[in-house]
C-alpha cells in the first residue's frame, strides 16, 4: 500500500515539474486595448500612437519627442469601468509627483511596479527634470500576470494628464479597453482532476 502510494505522488509530482513552466501562459482573462486618444501640447513634445490588435492580442507602439527639459512633472491618473454603454464610473483617482516617484522607489510601489514594465519595452524617461529628445515604447503589451487574477469582465478607461505648475497641460491620454475572459484559459477547467 505504501509503495503504490509513493508511485502515485511521485506521479503527479513529474506531472507538476513537467506541466508546471507551462502555466505561466495560462491567464484567465486577456486586457484588450481597444482605443487610445492623446492630446498633446506641441510647444513641449511630439507623440505618436500606434496601437494593433491581432488575433486577440494588443501591442501599443509609441514615439515621443521632447522639444524641452521639464521637472516638477505631475500626473493625474483615473481608472474607470463603464457602468452604461459609454458612461464609465471612476474607480481609482489619484495625483502623483512622477519626478518623487522616479527618485524615490518605495514613494509608489504600485505605480513603480507598472512603471518598470514600461521600461522593459523602450526607452523611458529614467531622471528629473526630464531631457529633450527620443523616448518610445515598442510592441508594448500588458503583462497580465501583474493583474489581480479576479478581475471582472468589463470595459474600461485609464486616463492620465501630465502636467507641470509652469507650463500647464503637457500630454493627455485616455486608453479604452476590455478584460475579456472568454481570450483566455478557461479557469483550469480542462485540466481538473475531478
Amino acid at each position: 500500500m505504501r509503495k503504490e502510494l509513493m508511485q502515485r505522488c511521485c506521479a503527479v509530482a513529474v506531472i507538476l515539474v513537467v506541466l508546471m513552466p507551462l502555466t505561466g501562459a495560462w491567464r484567465s482573462f486577456k486586457v484588450i486595448l481597444t482605443k487610445i486618444d492623446v492630446e498633446a501640447n506641441e510647444k513641449i513634445l511630439d507623440i505618436k500612437v500606434d496601437l494593433q490588435n491581432d488575433s486577440g492580442e494588443s501591442n501599443l507602439n509609441l514615439d515621443i519627442k521632447m522639444h524641452q527639459d521639464i521637472d516638477d512633472v505631475q500626473l493625474l491618473i483615473d481608472f474607470a469601468l463603464e457602468t452604461d454603454k459609454g458612461n464609465y464610473s471612476t474607480l481609482l483617482n489619484r495625483t502623483l509627483d512622477f519626478c518623487k516617484v522616479l527618485k524615490q522607489r518605495n514613494s509608489d510601489p504600485l505605480l513603480r511596479v507598472l512603471y518598470d514594465d514600461l521600461l522593459k519595452h523602450g526607452t523611458l524617461f529614467k531622471e528629473c527634470p526630464i531631457r529633450s529628445g527620443t523616448y518610445g515604447l515598442t510592441n508594448y503589451k500588458v503583462d497580465e500576470e501583474m493583474l489581480p487574477s479576479f478581475l471582472p469582465e468589463s470595459k474600461f478607461r485609464f486616463g492620465m494628464l501630465v502636467s507641470t505648475h509652469k507650463t500647464g497641460m503637457i500630454a493627455r491620454t485616455a486608453l479604452y479597453g476590455r478584460i475579456d475572459k472568454s481570450k483566455g484559459f478557461d479557469n483550469l477547467k480542462r485540466f481538473s482532476l475531478g
